[in-house]
């Protein structure tokens, strides 16, 4: 069964780990779906139900409404930290040892935390002490209390 423009959108959305804010082009959408009649109407009844945002040129950018519809809410904070501290687990960060923020980033974006979630708490677990500064700019490491906060609750 062919895709609806509808399901081509939203897919292309939701694979791609769309944020609020970000811009996605027609020409995009062209190459995922034939019917280029029906994208231009869907597009068209997506920005006016203020799920995107009409930019002109053939762009158009994701809304909070649209990603609330298509992601689901924004992660908190608390979330944010959580999915720091396991990836940070996952990958065996010893007491000390520096580690690159970019390829976290980067992993915690499949998990549809972007930049606006990820600073906050990156800069919280700097203040709480369990991050510090590493060796260079786009360096932390763990320090022992951040191995602390990462061990299970009994």
């Amino acid at each position: 069964m062919a895709q609806s423009a509808f399901e081509a959108i939203t897919t292309f959305i939701t694979v791609r780990h769309m944020r609020e804010g970000e811009t996605f082009s027609f020409a995009s959408m062209q190459i995922r779906h034939p019917d280029h009649d029906g994208l231009r109407t869907t597009l068209a009844k997506m920005a006016g139900d203020a799920l995107i945002e009409d930019l002109g040129n053939g762009s158009y950018k994701l809304t909070k409404a649209g990603f609330a519809q298509f992601v689901g809410a924004a992660p908190s904070e608390e979330d944010a930290m959580k999915a720091l501290l396991a990836e940070i687990a996952s990958r065996g960060l010893k007491v000390g040892k520096s580690f690159l923020w970019q390829p976290l980033q980067d992993s915690l974006r499949e998990k549809h935390l972007g930049p606006a979630e990820l600073k906050p708490a990156l800069e919280k677990m700097l203040g709480s002490g369990w991050l510090a500064d590493g060796p260079a700019p786009g360096f932390y490491r763990l320090t022992e209390a951040g191995a602390k906060a990462l061990m299970p609750s009994p």
